[in-house]
């Protein structure tokens, strides 16, 4: 069973409230974009053991090593007792009680460590490539239980990466997802060198007050027109990750300098993208940005199911 696992972006993240378990209470606007890991889970009949096979795809390695440190551009590979794949497939095969093992590959394209929900996304890809594999029939809202026990971000893979629009809000802790229709954007994705704690990039942001509305991006996705996309996009973290990074704040005062329609960084970075307005301009703007190397430049779609079964 082979599965194409996509990449994510925040268009709108805003934090509300801090909980008692320690997260944070939050909205945002997530889309799938058209940068993919793909993963195969193989069935084993005649052992219980799951083995992982986790390694980067050769085109990105190269692609990072023309351009700087490939280990600063591309991110940590987990080994396999904490990886977010093994881990899944794991709870998976105890929670139902599954006799079978699996053999996992996991061919890695998205940048880890990047605010592009990597991990997650190969995490739900590896929840449902193994209810496949197993046969288990399990429903998606089943999957998702288990999938809010691994990660915030693993449900919106579920239900808006690998079976829907592509594009949801996610409220709570980010596991309550509501997907909704929408169009395509033509975007362009950067990884610069490093990344940026999550855990501080959330110790150092505010709660405001005031939360920003993510009503007017929401209108924006559902209408037809792409330039009623709002230029200044919300995200909280960005200010305490501009603290941390000086890579992040370099970049965004490059993306200032772009004739695009909106940018913003995604999740808690160090990942950026940039909004276009059409893939030929997508193609511009990331030529541009690769002749200034400012990191891993990928000119992305919005979309929605993206699921190959073998």
């Amino acid at each position: 069973m082979s599965v194409l696992a996509p990449a994510k972006i925040n268009l709108f993240l805003e934090l509300l409230a801090k909980r008692a378990d320690g997260f944070h209470e939050l909205e945002t606007v997530m889309v799938a974009v058209s940068l993919f890991d793909r993963l195969e889970v193989t069935p084993t009949s005649d052992h219980p053991e799951i083995t992982l096979d986790c390694a980067w795809d050769a085109g990105q390695v190269a692609q990072a090593k023309q351009i700087g440190d490939a280990g600063q551009l591309l991110g940590d590979l987990p080994p396999q007792e904490t990886n977010l794949v093994y881990r899944a497939v794991k709870l998976l095969q105890t929670e139902e009680n599954v006799r079978q093992g699996a053999k996992v590959v996991l061919q890695k394209r998205i940048p880890s460590a990047s605010g592009f929900g990597g991990a997650s996304s190969d995490a739900a890809a590896a929840l449902f490539a193994a209810n496949l594999a197993w046969k288990l029939n399990l429903s998606i809202d089943r999957l998702s239980e288990l999938a809010a026990s691994l990660g915030s971000d693993i449900p919106f893979f579920l239900h808006a990466g690998q079976l829907g629009s592509g594009q949801a809000m996610a409220t709570g802790r980010g596991e309550k997802i509501e997907s909704f229709p929408g169009r395509r954007l033509d975007l362009v994705l950067i990884r610069p060198p490093g990344g940026v704690s999550t855990a501080e990039a959330y110790r150092r942001c505010r709660i405001p007050e005031v939360p920003d509305s993510a009503d007017p991006i929401l209108a924006s996705l559902k209408s037809d027109q792409r330039m009623s996309i709002p230029r200044n996009l919300t995200n909280r973290l960005i200010a305490p990750a501009r603290e941390i990074s000086s890579r992040v704040d370099q970049l965004a005062t490059t993306c200032e300098q772009l004739d695009v329609v909106a940018h913003q960084m995604s999740g808690s970075g160090s990942g950026y993208f940039a909004i276009c307005r059409s893939s030929t301009h997508a193609r511009q703007v990331a030529a541009r940005l690769k002749a200034q190397k400012v990191g891993m430049v990928f000119p992305v779609t919005t979309c929605g199911i993206r699921t190959l079964r073998n």
